[in-house]
């Protein structure tokens, strides 16, 4: 074989295996870096945001209806003026989820998800992830704001909501794909304690049935994107009371006062045309296209 050939063959296997691997990136996340990713950053291709990875996952909750919540008397009992968080003692790694708001590689979660890692990355396949330049955090709730190298189609935030009725979460309970159905019951104030504790109102909702059938804390889907039955974001989950079971999440206005706080690009609010509908009957199928579309995603957060 003639050495021009054997030089093809070689490249061609280079090129191979560096497609199959995606580095990490190396050195602690900085929880104090306000946006200021690596100097000209090239976005990911398009298509690594693809349906890649999740599909196997979530392929019968396309024929699997919704598990009803078994905690609806107890969901629907006076909701305290004030509900307490205390802060967890374990430093170890854990997973949480997370949503795109612009494809400058913009994402909301909360601000435990990825407090105190050492490295946090944003999982967009088997052995794939997008290494997280840097996090805004909420002084006063727990919100933060991720910053990527790119990111998928972005979700649509509401500035404010007038009336709450039914909201639908989706994320990765347990670090594994979900959804839940809920319904409002009101608002409460979540006293997060500790060093730096903080104080903020937030919504509560009663559950009232989930996708898949797994019962049990909902832990993992802290983090995920609270939508409305347009599609609209409007909160994100952060904290369960398994025994009642009710879900607290963070209000429109405090979101978009974190945005504001860093001058970050700000999504439209809620066009004329949604983009898609929700129901308590078919959320599933809303829910897996977008875990498999990568646009509500699963986070990492590496303690050493």
């Amino acid at each position: 074989m003639r050495r021009i050939d054997w030089i093809m063959i070689i490249t061609l296997v280079v090129l191979a295996l560096g497609g199959k691997i995606f580095s990490f990136g190396e050195g602690p996340v900085n929880p104090q870096a306000h946006n200021n990713p690596r100097e000209n950053p090239r976005r990911p291709n398009p298509k690594s945001f693809g349906d890649k990875i999740w599909n196997t996952e979530t392929q019968g909750w396309l024929s699997e209806g919704p598990t009803q919540s078994q905690n609806e008397s107890l969901a629907f009992a006076q909701l305290p003026e004030i509900g307490t968080i205390e802060p967890s003692s374990e430093h170890t790694s854990s997973v949480g989820s997370a949503f795109a708001i612009s494809k400058q590689g913009l994402w909301l979660t909360a601000k435990h998800v990825v407090t105190g890692c050492d490295k946090a990355i944003v999982q967009i396949g088997n052995k794939k992830a997008l290494k997280i330049n840097s996090i805004d955090f909420h002084p006063q709730a727990d919100i933060a704001l991720l910053t990527t190298r790119g990111a998928p189609k972005p979700l649509n935030l509401l500035k404010s909501t007038n009336q709450l009725n039914h909201a639908f979460g989706i994320g990765f309970p347990t670090g594994q794909p979900g959804a839940v159905h809920a319904r409002y019951i009101g608002e409460m104030t979540m006293h997060h304690r500790g060093r730096n504790g903080f104080r903020e109102r937030v919504h509560a909702w009663s559950e009232q049935s989930r996708i898949p059938n797994r019962s049990g804390s909902l832990g993992g889907l802290s983090g995920g994107a609270v939508m409305d039955d347009q599609g609209n974001i409007i909160g994100i989950i952060q904290a369960e009371s398994r025994r009642r079971g009710r879900i607290m999440t963070a209000k429109p206005e405090a979101i978009q006062k974190l945005i504001e706080m860093v001058s970050a690009h700000s999504p439209s609010t809620t066009t004329s045309s949604p983009e898609f509908s929700l129901s308590p009957d078919d959320y599933p199928k809303i829910a897996r296209q977008l875990i498999t579309s990568l646009r509500v995603a699963k986070v990492h957060c590496f303690v050493k």
